[in-house]
This record gives C-alpha cells, sequence and structure tokens, in this order.
C-alpha cells in the first residue's frame, strides 16, 4: 500500500512540474512562419523536385528488386505527388511541429 501510495504521490508531483514548462512557451512564439521571396520559393521548388524524382526511382528499385508490389508502389508515389502539391499551395513553408506532450485545440 505504501508503495502505491508513493507512485501515486510521485506521479502527481511530476504531472504538476510540467504543467508550466518552458518548451511549452517557446513553441508558441515560434509559430510564425517566414516570408520567402519568389527566388527562394523558385529554389525550395526545385530542391523538392529533385527529392520527389529521387523517391520515384527508390520505390522503382525495390520493385525491381520485389520488396514492393506495383500497387504498394503506385500508393507512395500517390502519397509523395500529394504531399509536394501540399507543400507547393502553402508556399513551401514547414508546416508548424505540435508537441506530443501538450496538444493545443483551438
Amino acid at each position: 500500500m505504501k508503495k502505491f501510495l508513493v507512485i501515486c504521490l510521485t506521479a502527481c508531483s511530476l504531472f504538476l512540474v510540467n504543467l508550466n514548462h518552458p518548451a511549452a512557451e517557446e513553441n508558441k512564439a515560434k509559430t510564425e512562419s517566414v516570408q520567402l521571396t519568389e527566388a527562394q520559393k523558385t529554389e525550395i521548388a526545385k530542391i523538392q523536385k529533385q527529392i520527389l524524382a529521387d523517391k520515384k526511382i527508390l520505390i522503382e528499385k525495390y520493385v525491381e528488386y520485389g520488396a514492393l508490389s506495383k500497387e504498394e508502389a503506385d500508393k507512395m508515389v500517390s502519397h509523395f505527388e500529394k504531399h509536394y502539391k501540399m507543400m507547393e499551395e502553402h508556399n513551401f513553408q514547414i508546416p508548424p511541429h505540435r508537441p506530443h506532450a501538450r496538444h493545443t485545440h483551438k
């Protein structure tokens, strides 16, 4: 019984200590996005297209070696293309990271 009480008190104290964690305050300040110039967007788009092409080549190799089926490869390539289009729509801004410990719901 004493062991159980000690464990409960320890868990409660750890929870209370993390309520005002400084990292939670820092994440709120970092949510501002940087405005990229057209030249920067063009350069990032070029790199992202190259990454997409390399991923397609990699997936094709996995299909060639029999590690993936053609259907699985098509799904993966489709997902990569959707991700690229989403990044393009959002002007190649990195989406904000949501901390796992505290989800902020609006």
